[in-house]
């Protein structure tokens, strides 16, 4: 780790100018915090688990002291990392009724943890609770990443977004957010890009032409907006645009696509997360579609008893454990996604790998003229013109109709189903007919993902 960062380029001021000081205590915390993630990642196994097993050991007995919810999941026995075993699953709905009886489990430095709202895109929204520590984790640890990898820090980064806010979706706006680094602290010392921050609301216009006005370098963005990108002007559009690495999240990516930007030395590289927990894992920079477990945040492990197959694999059930979840403990946390984990990566790294991951967005919208969109639309977009809303499931069976299934004790009122509608087709396209139908409970057997969208038409 110190041959990373000796080789990287330090601005002039680097140092602290303060007598017996190096530099500032920021700066200081955030190269500590990075050299201990690669450390846990990377060192040693034995080392690392006896860590996990002590943070996992931590977690629990915070748990059984602040949660009469959880003392009744554990057994009558000494607390400790070996209990495991014998704790049952954690569905998105034990998370809910946690939340809603006991609220926060932690406070920090006297600060209430803050409120926050899954994306729901496994269907199921949660609330679950996080500290700044969290947040302060997230953020070093994909910062960490860029080390980890060995990239510069010179090139500048943009990340786009959905917008979810009704109001930019009906108005098809664009918000941009700028600054003249990405590297937080860290850019006080080491030669750092500028970063940009794209809210996209469907206007593809304005979208090129704000990436076009200065060089792109890391593009941080979902699939659909590369394609985008490859639709308007092929891979000349992205050496002109200046993309150097396309980092991918959230959802499927296209092994076509991830050739084509090969072809022109533009390489892609995956995360797997999740917005209750954080990072989960990172894809292996050899081998594609291999994710080394984040082990500095999280457990992963393999339910066998609940198996899917995709693309002829048998999947097992994922199930993580966030280590530092002490506002809502997530311990063996079912996260709704299905995959195969091995004990290590093919490419040497002697930690946990998943791979084969079932469940990001894997299906598309066809349209009747026979492309494929992809479908986004996020749970918090939803309960804006939806408040009531507590299950529902989108599904194409006819080449031209998008049928809803809202799932609920009463009845969807002629204001609530027209907002739905609006929001639909401003996501879509005006072509689609909407069919809105109301159930008691959405019948999941068929799809134990339960997948907030799927088609059935070829």
């Amino acid at each position: 780790m110190l041959r990373k960062f000796r080789k990287r380029p330090l601005l002039p001021g680097a140092f602290a100018d303060r007598p017996l000081n190096f530099m500032s205590l920021a700066e200081l915390e955030d190269l500590a915090n990075i050299t201990a993630v690669d450390l846990i990642e990377n060192g040693d196994r034995a080392a690392r688990e006896h860590w996990q097993n002590k943070q996992l050991t931590n977690l629990l007995r915070h748990a059984q002291a602040r949660s009469a919810f959880w003392r009744q999941r554990m057994p009558p026995r000494a607390i400790g990392h070996g209990i495991m075993d014998h704790l049952p699953i954690q569905s998105r709905e034990d998370v809910v009724t946690q939340v809603s009886l006991e609220g926060c489990l932690a406070t920090t430095d006297g600060a209430a943890s803050m409120l926050y709202a899954s994306s729901g895109s496994t269907g199921t929204p949660v609330n679950v609770f996080y500290s700044p520590q969290n947040a302060y984790y997230n953020k070093v640890r994909y910062l960490a990443q860029y080390f980890i990898n060995g990239l510069s820090l010179e090139e500048n980064h943009v990340r786009i977004r959905n917008a979810t806010d009704v109001g930019m979706l009906e108005r098809r706006a664009t918000r941009v957010k700028s600054d003249d680094a990405w590297a937080g602290p860290l850019a006080r010392i080491f030669r750092n890009g500028a970063s940009k921050q794209i809210t996209h609301a469907y206007d593809d216009d304005t979208l090129i032409d704000e990436l076009s006005k200065d060089p792109v370098g890391y593009l941080n963005c979902q699939s659909r907006f590369i394609e985008i990108i490859l639709k308007r002007g092929g891979v000349d559009l992205v050496k002109r645009l200046g993309i150097k690495l396309w980092v991918h999240f959230s959802d499927y990516r296209d092994p076509d696509v991830v050739e084509t930007l090969a072809g022109i030395g533009v390489p892609s590289l995956s995360n797997y997360s999740a917005s209750e927990i954080g990072p989960i894992g990172f894809e292996c920079s050899k081998f594609q579609g291999n994710y080394h477990v984040t082990h500095s945040n999280v457990i992963v492990e393999l339910d066998d008893k609940t198996t899917t197959t995709f693309n002829g694999a048998t999947l097992g059930r994922l199930l993580v454990t966030h280590l530092h979840s002490y506002a809502t403990p997530l311990i063996r946390y079912d996260i709704g996604d299905f995959g195969q984990l091995e004990k290590r990566c093919p490419c040497g790294h002697d930690g946990a790998t998943i791979s084969r991951i079932f469940g990001r967005g894997k299906h598309f919208l066809r349209h009747p003229n026979g492309k494929l969109l992809p479908f986004y639309i996020k749970t918090e977009a939803l309960l804006d013109v939806f408040p009531t809303l507590t299950e529902c499931r989108f599904t194409q069976k006819e080449i031209d109709t998008i049928t809803v299934e809202i799932g609920g004790p009463r009845s969807i009122t002629a204001k609530e189903e027209g907002q739905l509608k609006k929001l639909i087709v401003i996501a879509t396209d005006p072509v689609f007919k909407i069919r809105i139908e109301q159930v008691d409970k959405i019948d999941w057997s068929g799809n134990p993902k339960r997948l907030i969208f799927s088609s059935s038409v070829a």
